[in-house]
């Protein structure tokens, strides 16, 4: 039987509504975009908090941002599409497309490097240059890239290790140019953002998409305000870290990298999905490995796959689970945002309604939840209480990922719920009781065990 995960995404889109205008207010976060994608569809979209924090322009799901290494995917994506066409393949050395790749590299392994160990971030290579670009936002162009070569360029004998390259992607950028005979920024403007209608994608920055950009923010620094940063063109880099866009259109990017619903091989072959989406190098970080310009990372029992991506003033995750057909979009205007966890914690609500489903049941009329629904504060926490199906869940207002620690609260009595907790430090098996006002038609307190909380919102 198949599982229903429309339901489930149903129960977690309402709890993302209360949650995510709350956390960014425990975080300080300017503004935030989500969006959720189930077979081939965006099914969820809302824009939270300040595109501009000073002038008080909201974010909606058309706002854009920079996606910063998201932009490694549409690298991956362009080289595949020249692998299918054979004129490159994945295992070729570097400096058959790239004369000037060479030096006398202390590890005597630059000129062996493959492009599948580029795309794998185990060529070995350094991860930023050699100078300190970012600092003064002047990243190189083709001709400072190539000037960086030297002997210094290797830092690990290739293949032999992890080591994340944003240097390498720029040298795929190269490839591509040279193979297609366009530069990187129309290859991809051609071949993927065109190809999918996406409206308000770019490779990379330039001054006529202000219009379009969020401004991004510094993170908090101790007796500073954020400051705005200005935008930056990423130049050469840009395979690696230029491109900006808005949940709307990477949502319909993420249902071109599907492996389930019909019509999603418009850019690349299902053949060829799989071969960038499968562990081609673990990381070093626990559960986590790396594909063809992709993350691979394991939720709930689920392959996910995808990228996270951080530039000056911007955070970026795109996560899909290609077997079921659900991508989520989370995009933020400062470094400092908690996006990546916040993308998880959302798979996470969803396959949590979805294997325990019969836990979930709408069994009680939303209209029997909506009094005891809102958030309540007590001196230690803000919690929320939400309805997920037959059954109400309370959790911590600024917590990353709902389901990982909500409590359950099970009908006991009028007004009075079990509580059943994931942790055994918490309540659990004792009672919360909800106090109404004599004219109120909502809770106007929750006492949780011996804790007092009150309401400060439906």
């Amino acid at each position: 039987m198949e599982k229903d995960y429309r339901k489930a995404i149903k129960y977690g889109t309402k709890i993302i509504d209360i949650w995510l205008p709350w956390k960014i207010q425990h975080n300080r976060i300017p503004g935030l975009a989500v969006g959720v994608v189930h077979n081939g569809e965006l099914v969820y979209q809302k824009g939270f908090g300040y595109a501009d924090v000073e002038l008080k322009i909201p974010v909606t799901p058309k706002t854009c941002f920079r996606i910063a290494s998201i932009s490694k995917t549409f690298t991956a994506i362009a080289i595949m599409r020249l692998v299918e066409q054979n004129k490159i393949a994945l295992d070729d050395k570097v400096k058959k497309y790239l004369p000037w790749f060479k030096a006398e590299a202390k590890n005597n392994s630059l000129s062996d490097i493959t492009l599948r160990q580029i795309l794998s971030h185990s060529g070995g290579v350094y991860r930023d240059g050699d100078i300190p670009h970012f600092e003064g936002d002047t990243l190189p162009d083709a001709e400072e890239l190539k000037r960086s070569i030297s002997n210094q360029t290797v830092v690990f004998k290739n293949s032999t290790r992890f080591k994340y390259s944003n240097f390498g992607f720029a040298l795929l950028g190269e490839v591509i140019k040279k193979t297609s005979n366009i530069d990187y920024e129309e290859y991809i403007t051609r071949h993927i953002i065109k190809k999918l209608g996406m409206k308000r994608t770019a490779p990379d920055f330039k001054k006529k998409y202000n219009a379009w950009l969020a401004k991004g923010y510094s993170r908090p620094l101790p007796y500073k305000k954020r400051e705005a940063f200005h935008h930056s063109e990423t130049k050469a880099y840009a395979p690696a870290m230029g491109a900006l866009s808005n949940v709307y259109d990477l949502a319909k990017y993420v249902s071109s990298l599907s492996l389930k619903h019909n019509g999603g091989n418009i850019l690349i072959s299902e053949k060829s999905k799989e071969e960038i989406t499968r562990k081609h190098r673990a990381t070093g970080e626990k559960g986590e490995s790396y594909g063809l310009g992709f993350d691979v990372v394991t939720i709930k029992k689920r392959k996910i796959v995808g990228h996270y991506g951080c530039f000056a003033g911007f955070t970026a995750q795109m996560y899909i689970d290609t077997t079921n057909d659900i991508g989520v979009i989370t995009l933020a205007n400062t470094n400092d945002a908690s996006v990546g966890l916040i993308n998880t914690g959302i798979f996470e609500m969803i396959y949590e309604f979805v294997d325990k489903e019969n836990k979930y049941k709408n069994k009680n009329k939303p209209s029997q939840q909506r009094k005891f629904e809102g958030v309540y504060r007590s001196r230690v926490e803000d919690t929320i209480v939400v309805g997920a199906g037959s059954t109400l869940v309370a959790f911590n207002a600024n917590t990353n990922s709902p389901a990982k620690n909500w409590t359950r609260l099970r009908t006991k009595g009028q007004n009075k719920f079990l509580m059943e907790t994931k942790s055994n430090f918490d309540a659990s098996g004792e009672t919360a009781t909800f106090i109404f006002g004599k004219k109120t038609h909502h809770a106007t307190k929750v006492v949780f065990g011996a804790v007092q909380s009150e309401r400060l919102m439906v």
